[in-house]
């Protein structure tokens, strides 16, 4: 069985598109047959592919081949269904399933397979589509980020991306530094703006910082911030609902734990008991996550023991999600 991988015609490397590269590359490294192929504009990921098999637009696919199209590409489902290859549906965020198929076309209707990068998105698969049978893939923490360390608590570093929702970050921390200042002395925080950087990079940033403020979403998966909690960096703000995959929230003083809308997740065997992994908002609450933010501060600086244990909790989550992991998911579902 042979999968091949279409590749869309970016610009530049996305996550997800990060996320099919790394598949493709632990299928052969478990000894499967993998391709890809996209259109003119995709010489970017030909470059990325190294020695996988990067196929001329247009070459035929076999009926026992399976053509892997991401969930926000529907328009190259044409191949599959035209050479009767398995079509398998990556689905890494839910928001671009909302998207309308032509002719009034549902997903339900249409004989593919779907794998889910995380549980609830699989949970939104079932209940807004009615498919049942999704897969879970989800992305591998590059070991990279599992070296944390201690970290001394003089100045507070905050760590940000502004790569999704950046006026609504800034908004948060606009909340948080205002509430700080009523303090006396004031708390000592310094921000980091974490963007356009290599991997190992970035797991520095997020070695040297305390909290780290996501203010991203929708979110199939949300992948930053399991990268923070492997690297000691526990983080603050919104799951983007993807990121229920992995948070379990902690509870701030004079606070009560947000959780999800019931039947927001699934039940998961191996949630890690309190203290929790984080501190999660409802997506677009950036009053709620700027006060949060200014709690948070005054817990790390007046309790770092429980700071510590809510630290120690996220890198065992983040643990969970290491490419050892991930080839065992990968062996299951692709080298049958």
């Amino acid at each position: 069985m042979r999968t091949v991988f279409y590749v869309p015609p970016l610009k530049k490397m996305s996550g997800g598109l990060s996320n099919i590269f790394e598949t493709a590359r632990d299928i052969a490294d478990l000894g499967g047959e993998v391709a890809f192929m996209g259109p003119e504009g995709s010489d970017l990921f030909a470059g990325e592919a190294g020695a996988l098999s990067f196929l001329p637009w247009g070459s035929p696919l076999s009926s026992s081949d399976v053509w892997c199209v991401p969930e926000s590409w529907p328009s190259a489902l044409h191949p599959g269904l035209q050479s009767g290859a398995h079509i398998l549906v990556y689905v890494q965020n839910w928001i671009f399933m909302l998207k309308d198929l032509p002719g009034g076309v549902s997903w339900a209707r249409l004989p593919f397979s779907y794998l889910a990068v995380s549980r609830p998105v699989r949970l939104f698969l079932r209940l807004v589509h009615g498919l049942e049978t999704a897969d879970i893939l989800p992305p591998a923490v590059d070991e990279v980020f599992f070296q944390s360390g201690a970290r001394p608590v003089k100045r507070v570093r905050i760590a940000m991306m502004p790569r999704k929702n950046k006026l609504l970050g800034e908004q948060i921390r606009s909340i948080a530094e205002q509430r700080l200042a009523r303090f006396c002395p004031p708390l000592p925080v310094d921000w980091v703006e974490i963007r356009n950087l290599p991997r190992a990079e970035v797991a520095d940033l997020f070695r040297s910082c305390h909290i780290f403020l996501n203010a991203a979403f929708p979110e199939g998966f949300g992948l930053p911030s399991l990268e923070a909690m492997a690297s000691g960096c526990v983080p603050l703000g919104f799951t983007g609902f993807g990121g229920w995959e992995y948070a379990r929230p902690s509870v701030l003083p004079g606070q009560s734990a947000y959780a999800p809308p019931p039947g927001c997740i699934e039940p998961d065997p191996e949630a890690e008991p309190n203290p929790g992994n984080g501190f999660f908002f409802s997506d677009g609450d950036v009053l709620g996550a700027g006060l949060g933010l200014a709690e948070a501060v005054q817990l790390l600086c007046n309790d770092p023991a429980q700071w510590g244990r809510i630290s120690a909790c996220a890198r065992d989550t983040a643990l969970r999600y290491t490419r050892a992991a991930r080839l065992e998911t990968v062996r299951r579902i692709f080298c049958k």
